[in-house]
């Protein structure tokens, strides 16, 4: 998928993205909404709904047959679904909790962000197995926990490049969920790595919420972030709307394809209208 592609792409749920290959395969015959929404385990209701907002983008006819931009939109579909798998299973993401995070990347990340971090993470793989060829020591530290000296001495290049990032809940149950502070950045920031410091740079943006008092809309932004590092926690300094934390405080992991993963434990404030919303812990992953 390229970026013309994503532009005015209609962005549908996983469920509703399987309404479309389920049609794709059910083909055009007298019943197939009904058949359809038995098979994805939903109502008729659902379905008739979304299948006639494909004929307003013009994805379908009205007898439920796919047009070409339509079949275009299917295999770009098709392909994220297929992308997003393969680069959950490459973060070494288990296997049990693949399909909430495919759920959670393709229904709440714009496309072009995907996309990215997507492309960002089979760049640093490559760019990681060629230098694991030239190291001596590179089966030391193989499917195991680098040390962050070594990593950013060894293996990460000068520079400045992209990272997709999500903010994930801490669970006693070691279940992992998408944070309502993974809303308050944008979801690629940067690494930095010079000679003035190593630090992974945030970008703050708007968040909204709903009042539970009155049903308005609210809207707010990131009030203070601490990170956690050998065991103290340290506020980061915002500055016009960006916040840095230091690669020093980050844990890093190295997966079976030679993918880099990095995590910081982060305490995070929120305002939202008037309201000021407490304190919440949370792990902040990054991919590469």
């Amino acid at each position: 998928m390229n970026k013309q592609d994503s532009v005015d792409l209609l962005h549908p749920s996983m469920l509703q993205i399987q309404y479309l290959m389920e049609l794709e395969k059910v083909g055009k015959k007298r019943g197939s909404v009904t058949m359809i929404a038995d098979i994805c385990g939903v109502s008729h209701g659902p379905v008739s709904r979304f299948f006639k907002e494909c004929m307003e983008r013009g994805y379908l006819t009205e007898k439920y047959e796919f047009t070409a931009e339509g079949t275009h939109a299917l295999l770009i579909y098709k392909k994220l679904l297929r992308d997003v798998k393969l680069y959950l299973k490459a973060m070494n993401i288990p296997e049990k909790e693949i399909p909430e995070k495919m759920r959670q990347l393709i229904e709440n990340v714009d496309y072009d962000l995907l996309r990215n971090m997507i492309r960002n993470g089979r760049q640093t793989a490559e760019h990681i197995e060629k230098q694991d060829k030239s190291q001596e020591d590179a089966r030391d530290s193989q499917h195991s926990r680098e040390s962050n000296a070594y990593f950013i001495e060894k293996i990460l290049e000068k520079g400045k490049f992209q990272v997709g990032i999500a903010v994930h809940q801490m669970s006693r149950n070691s279940e992992t969920r998408i944070s309502m502070a993974h809303q308050g950045f944008e979801h690629l920031a940067l690494i930095r790595n010079n000679t003035r410091g190593s630090w992974l740079e945030l970008t703050i943006r708007e968040v909204n919420g709903q009042s539970r008092i009155d049903g308005t809309r609210m809207w707010g932004h990131i009030s203070s972030l601490k990170y956690e590092k050998q065991g103290q926690l340290y506020e980061a300094v915002i500055k016009d709307g960006h916040l840095r934390i230091p690669l020093s405080a980050c844990h890093f992991f190295r997966g079976r394809m030679g993918n880099v993963k990095g995590t910081v434990h982060i305490t995070v404030a929120c305002n939202i209208g008037n309201a000021h919303m407490p304190e919440s812990t949370a792990v902040l992953t990054f991919w590469m």
